[in-house]
């Protein structure tokens, strides 16, 4: 190391004094670099010049305050509001009080609970009978962070808002999808250098906090208007953004037309029999005992299954089984295992129970309203960077498939009526983005023909007759092409079929000579990450790809699959979102009575009366087939039940 090098540099100018933080703040932003917010916002405060605002934030009191305050807001065209509640659960959370703002540096709060509130004459009921005709005002286009939440709470007090303008939390997940936060408070730093109230000023730290309607009125005020101010400025900024990244159609017509939808699912709910749950539990407690004895025995020592530490020095130390990855005893060495020894069969059965049973079984009944009798979960449109949507409390997401034991679980989810569920499921949706995108004719000919995909492929890699395709040629083929879709190369395809790289490289080399467009596709799709800095899908939503040319090689390759995935993923969920809202519209225009009541992955569930069985069926399915349109045909599969099982 040459230690000599002449660098040029005054001391002077290393001063500390000179250095911008907020500049510092922007610049590992544009990296999406988050870890030093909080140490770099710690910075003495005379290192920077901050200009002094003059902002208006007023508490309305008082009747005649609050209809001076009506009178003025109903001649504005763009208004933000924000709620304060006592929980984050909105379906348990009372209104503590409403901010709104429609302009910088201003803002309302009309309290509806507080200790030291003005008046007890100026109630909450009476308060929203007289706020509902503006809430509810079409002529008026409503603002907010999350505004699911609010529109959520509001619901339950009868109010429904016409006019969902703008999110701000949605737009900043379609301007930097690969953020870590979307918070307000992260928002207002990096696009205003503003550093807002932290809610632990008010209610205090985690391990002892109160609740919002014992924070005192001019303490909850600023607080609430704030919140209410920045989401107005930071609507003006972002909203050119989209424009400028061509994202407002995925922003107005699909991703702001969708929250009233989700609004609706999650409003709705779904019945899940308690006794049916506790059924199951009981039961698989009882396998869960007789696997975990087998285990022992086999073993010939009783240990803690679900420590990993003691679980290795069984297999590796007493066993003596071969290690793949060290001491890891992960579910894919379990896998690998099974050739060698009968305890990674037992071993894998009572994981698979154990997580059924903790994971699902066991929280399940938790999250059942004591009001509604219903389990009401939280979909979340700004997680995934494809935009698929995902849920929380609890996550529906995944709800287990796969094994017979796991889909059994699905026949607690019913009606506590005499209405039947329906479900709803795209079919082979991935591959037919795939197809589309690929513009390859013999996979667009397959789906055109309606020929088993899978078959045609096995045909065409093994050089068969589709007629003399047998169950493993159909297998090896349904693997090879989700794997492709996913961006696997030769080690993962080796790992699913159990076959040398070498054999996976030869298969997908036979794969891409029958598929040409695929690969042309892959190639393209690469060259335009590399070109462009971000891959976008057939709407626009765009997911950065600047780790294509990251220097380390397994972050390039796993970019790599990501950026093949990512319009194919991204597509389908938009696919089924537009069927969503043109399903909701077309429900309510029609008066139905029945519910849309989840949404996992790419199938809907119904909860439908016996009469409009059929309407829904027509209705939905031709919805959901011509949402977008592609260069194959869609196809919806649907079937009906007394249950989620029966009709899945």
């Amino acid at each position: 190391i040459d230690k000599n090098v002449r660098i040029d540099f005054d001391l002077k100018d290393m001063n500390i004094n000179k250095l911008s933080f907020s500049n510092l703040l922007n610049e590992l932003h544009s990296y999406d670099i988050y870890t030093f917010d909080k140490s770099l916002d710690s910075k003495p405060k005379s290192y920077e010049k901050k200009v002094k605002i003059n902002k208006s934030y007023v508490s309305i009191n008082d009747y005649d305050s609050l209809t001076s305050m009506l009178n003025v807001l109903d001649k504005k065209k763009i208004v933000s509001i924000d709620l304060e509640t006592t929980d984050l659960d909105p379906n348990r959370a009372k209104i503590v009080g409403v901010s709104i703002s429609y302009k910088e540096h201003s803002g309302f709060y009309i309290p509806f609970i507080s200790s030291d509130k003005m008046s007890d004459s100026f109630n909450s009921d009476e308060i929203l009978s007289i706020i509902k005709p503006f809430l509810e005002n079409p002529n008026i286009k409503y603002i907010g962070q999350n505004i699911k939440y609010d529109m959520l709470v509001l619901k339950r007090n009868n109010i429904e808002i016409n006019c969902i303008y703008f999110d701000t939390m949605i737009a900043e997940s379609l301007i930097s999808p690969e953020k870590n936060s979307y918070k307000l408070d992260v928002l207002a730093k990096d696009y205003l250098d503003y550093s807002m109230i932290p809610i632990e000023d008010l209610i205090g730290p985690k391990s002892n906090q109160i609740t919002m309607d014992k924070v005192p009125l001019k303490d909850i005020c600023i607080y609430a208007c704030e919140d209410a101010d920045i989401v107005y400025q930071l609507y003006k900024i972002q909203s050119k953004i989209l424009k400028n990244k061509n994202l407002e159609k995925i922003f107005y017509d699909v991703e702001i037309p969708l929250i009233k939808v989700l609004v609706d699912i999650e409003y709705n709910g779904v019945f899940v029999d308690k006794l049916i749950i506790n059924n199951l539990c009981e039961n698989l407690n009882v396998e869960l005992s007789s696997l975990k004895s087998k285990i022992h025995q086999i073993s010939n020592k009783d240990f803690n299954i679900n420590s990993p530490k003691q679980l290795s020095e069984v297999l590796f130390d007493d066993l003596k089984l071969k290690m793949f990855k060290k001491r890891s005893t992960s579910h894919d060495v379990l896998k690998k295992l099974v050739d060698h020894h009968p305890i990674a069969e037992y071993l894998l059965s009572y994981r698979h129970l154990n997580k059924l049973v903790n994971t699902y079984l066991d929280k399940l009944p938790t999250f059942i309203n004591p009001i509604t009798n219903r389990i009401h979960t939280s979909f979340h449109q700004a997680i995934t960077s494809t935009g698929r949507l995902s849920s929380t409390k609890p996550n529906f997401q995944n709800i287990p498939i796969k094994s017979d034991v796991g889909k059994s679980i699905r026949k607690a989810f019913k009606t506590d009526n005499n209405n039947i569920i329906i479900s709803f499921d795209y079919s082979q949706i991935e591959l037919r983005i795939l197809a589309h995108y690929s513009k390859e004719k013999k996979l667009i000919d397959s789906f055109k023909n309606n020929l088993d995909v899978h078959s045609k492929t096995a045909s065409l890699i093994y050089g068969i007759d589709i007629e003399d395709v047998k169950y493993d040629h159909r297998r090896v083929a349904k693997i090879i092409n989700y794997s492709i879709a996913y961006g696997a190369g030769p080690f993962r395809i080796s790992q699913e079929l159990k076959i040398s790289i070498k054999e996976a490289s030869n298969i997908i080399t036979n794969y891409f000579e029958r598929y040409p467009g695929i690969k042309k596709y892959i190639e393209d799709t690469i060259k335009q990450g590399l070109d462009n800095g971000f891959v976008s899908t057939i709407l626009g939503r765009q997911r950065n790809t600047i780790n294509l040319r990251a220097t380390n090689r397994n972050i390039q390759e796993a970019e790599k699959r990501a950026t093949i995935n990512m319009p194919i993923q991204g597509t389908a969920s938009e696919l089924i979102k537009v069927a969503m809202i043109k399903i909701f519209t077309k429900m309510s225009e029609y008066n139905l009575k029945s519910k849309m009541i989840l949404q996992i992955h790419d199938e809907l569930l119904f909860e439908t009366p016996e009469n409009e069985k059929d309407k829904i069926i027509n209705l939905v399915v031709k919805e959901m087939e011509s949402a977008i349109k592609l260069d194959v045909p869609i196809k919806v599969d649907y079937n009906f039940g007394k249950n989620w099982y029966e009709a899945h």
